[in-house]
């Protein structure tokens, strides 16, 4: 089932567990495609209850690890109070909220590019860390492969420790080097809720830009395929606006979605320079709450401007015709 989820363009963080020891890893932490997560304390050495691998099948996990040591997190029935809590399940969510973040800079990214990105930046931690002998944290003494220690995933710190704004750069920079100079402001205030910006389709989200973009994209969380470019953005503008009515005609043709309700939306500028593309840094999203949307898809109304303009033009036909009339028929009496 896990496997099936990542398959399905899910980025799925799973805990190794709390059981300590080799061989510890169980359902589902043994997913082969899922981001298995083992705990540190706070100097970066393993916890020692992090359960380690490898799995039932002989797969190396966990994958990566994150602190999950003493972390402040809410008390149960306290309404407000806090406590400190130990686990991997402490410290899935901290590595999977780095992985929020990547996909905000870089919505493309599939779940096995966080994962892999994930791996490659983290650091390095072989079971011999903080001066142990081999046989400690979990390394076998007659496991040739940790005797040399090697820049390879172990079955106690993964791949090491996750590094999270190597990361997220990792994930940004993928396509377009990330630009700070480049950024984008939104200008509507969030109406009613706080949170979201209320639109109709006669509204439009407004933004400012500065840093030189050349070029606006835009995207919802809804869309998997690829970003929008907003046409009506010129490379001498300094503000824009996307509106509501192409955000509801962009989403009215996917499956299962209310238009009416809150989505996301994002925006990104572009511009290209001699090393290459630059993309605005950070990634700028909106929740949007979409209102009366069925009204985009009326008939113009006797109130619209369209008709107005063709009763006008009929008037004005019939008066020129009533007054040719008149004309004829006095050219008639004085012939007479």
């Amino acid at each position: 089932m896990a496997n099936d989820m990542v398959y399905n363009d899910i980025t799925l963080f799973i805990a190794a567990g709390n059981s300590a020891g080799r061989g510890t890893i169980g359902t589902p932490g043994s997913a082969e495609d899922a981001i298995t997560i083992g705990a540190l304390d706070k100097d970066s050495s393993i916890a020692a209850y992090s359960s380690q691998g490898p799995t039932e099948e002989n797969r190396v996990k966990p994958n990566i690890a994150y602190v999950g040591s003493d972390v402040m997190s809410v008390a149960h029935n306290t309404g407000d109070g806090y406590t400190a809590f130990s686990g991997t399940s402490m410290a899935t969510p901290g590595a999977a909220g780095v992985a929020a973040l990547m996909l905000q800079a870089n919505p493309d990214l599939s779940p096995f590019e966080v994962r892999n990105f994930m791996q490659e930046t983290a650091e390095y931690r072989a079971c011999t860390y903080m001066g142990d002998a081999a046989g400690i944290d979990g390394c076998d003494d007659n496991d040739a492969q940790n005797i040399i220690t090697k820049n390879r995933q172990n079955n106690v710190y993964g791949h090491g420790e996750v590094r999270a704004l190597e990361s997220v750069l990792a994930a940004a920079e993928k396509y377009y080097v990330f630009d700070s100079s480049m950024q984008i402001t939104i200008e509507n205030d969030p109406t009613h809720d706080n949170s979201h910006t209320h639109l109709t389709p006669k509204d439009s989200i407004e933004f400012t830009t500065s840093g030189g973009i050349e070029t606006i994209q835009w995207r919802s969380n809804h869309i998997v395929d690829d970003w929008t470019i907003l046409h009506s953005y010129e490379k001498t503008d300094t503000e824009g606006h996307v509106s509501a009515i192409d955000i509801i005609h962009q989403l009215e043709h996917l499956p299962g979605i209310d238009l009416d309700g809150n989505h996301t939306i994002s925006i990104r500028g572009l511009k290209s320079n001699s090393s290459g593309g630059h993309s605005s840094s950070p990634l700028v999203t909106i929740d949007i709450m979409l209102m009366d949307t069925a009204s985009a898809f009326m008939p113009e109304s006797e109130d619209t401007p369209g008709f107005t303009f063709l009763a006008v033009s009929v008037a004005s036909v019939i008066a020129l015709f009533v007054n040719q009339r008149k004309l004829e028929s006095n050219s008639i009496y004085e012939k007479d």
